[in-house]
This record gives structure tokens, C-alpha cells and sequence, in this order.
């Protein structure tokens, strides 16, 4: 009952956003709100949940490409940076955006495994300089690129504009961060 819960409060945040009532839950579920609040004592608590599946989902999303020999430095680099949730493609993009504004303790979870995410991406740049495959450069510099781009896409004014969905827009900062702005194949000078 949870997990259909969980699903039915994503369907409400795609056309409310995180302003859905916990009786709009209920309705679309057809249970009574005594049924929910058995399950979920509030509607923080229940978004706080699916912050907490989506999260989850991150790390094994981020283990397994670490984890994945058959894939050279780059693509795991690129695969740690662009993974998405499962649970993500149920949500749209302005829901991530107004839990981030309205809603900053959940927030601190997803800041959480961002931190665990950097770890990983630190990781393969070392790996990724010490087998000369990148050139050494200040790894805070960019952390600090990575979280000022995502700060700036996370913009749904923007990304309507462009018509770009946050996985699209993190799709080109991250092919820019790992693949530069040179062409490929291109020599010196060229």
C-alpha cells in the first residue's frame, strides 16, 4: 500500500506540484485518509519518502556504473554525472525544483547523496589523471562548475524556454565538462 501511495502523491506533484492535500491523494486512490495517514502520518513525511527511494535509487544507480569494468573512465564519469532515478521518470522536472525551494530538510538528502555523487566523480577524475586519460586540474574548481551549472538548469522558466528537460540540460553541461569545447580529433592549431 505504501509503494501505491508513493505513486499516487507523484502523480498529484506532476499536476500540483509539492502543493497537492493529502485528500487529493486519497481521492485518486479511492481510500479513505484514515487509510493514508495509517500509512503516512503527513504529506512531509510522505515526500519524504519518495525523496528517500529517489536518493536510494542514486546509489545503486552510481554503484553499478562504478562497478562496471567494461566501461572506460569517461563513460563512467559521464554515467556517474547523468544517472537518473527510476523513480524519476515519474516526476517531472518542477517537482525536484519546488522541493528544493519549499522544502529544505528534504532537500538535505538530496544534498547528501550529491556529496556521495561528488565522491565518486573525484574518484574517476583521479583515476582518470593518474591513467593520463585527463590532464591533473583543481577538482574543486570542478565541483564547483558541476554544482553552479546544476543550480542554473534547475531553472523551469529556463528550461521551458528551451524546451529542455533537466535531463537533457545535464546531458550537454556534462558532454561540455567531459569532452571540452574543442572538436574532437582536432589537433592544436588546427
Amino acid at each position: 500500500m505504501r509503494e501505491r501511495i508513493m505513486f499516487a502523491a507523484m502523480e498529484e506533484m506532476n499536476q500540483c506540484s509539492i502543493k497537492f492535500t493529502m485528500e487529493d491523494v486519497a481521492r485518486r486512490l479511492g481510500i479513505s485518509k484514515r487509510t493514508l495517514y495509517e500509512n503516512y502520518s503527513s504529506k512531509e513525511e510522505l515526500i519524504g519518502a519518495i525523496v528517500d527511494r529517489v536518493t536510494s535509487d542514486f546509489r545503486e544507480k552510481w554503484q553499478a556504473v562504478m562497478e562496471d569494468d567494461s566501461l572506460s573512465v569517461e563513460e563512467k564519469l559521464q554515467k556517474v554525472i547523468t544517472v537518473r532515478p527510476a523513480i524519476k521518470d515519474q516526476m517531472n522536472d518542477r517537482v525536484a525544483i519546488d522541493i528544493k525551494r519549499f522544502m529544505p530538510r528534504e532537500w538535505e538528502k538530496a544534498e547528501r547523496a550529491m556529496d556521495e555523487q561528488w565522491q565518486m566523480i573525484e574518484a574517476l577524475l583521479a583515476q582518470g589523471v593518474k591513467e593520463k586519460v585527463f590532464r591533473p586540474v583543481y577538482f574543486p574548481a570542478v565541483r564547483k562548475m558541476l554544482q553552479g551549472a546544476y543550480s542554473e538548469i534547475a531553472d523551469y522558466s529556463f528550461l521551458t524556454q528551451n524546451k529542455l528537460t533537466i535531463d537533457e540540460m545535464i546531458g550537454h553541461v556534462t558532454d561540455i565538462l567531459v569532452f571540452g569545447l574543442a572538436a574532437r580529433g582536432a589537433g592544436k592549431g588546427d
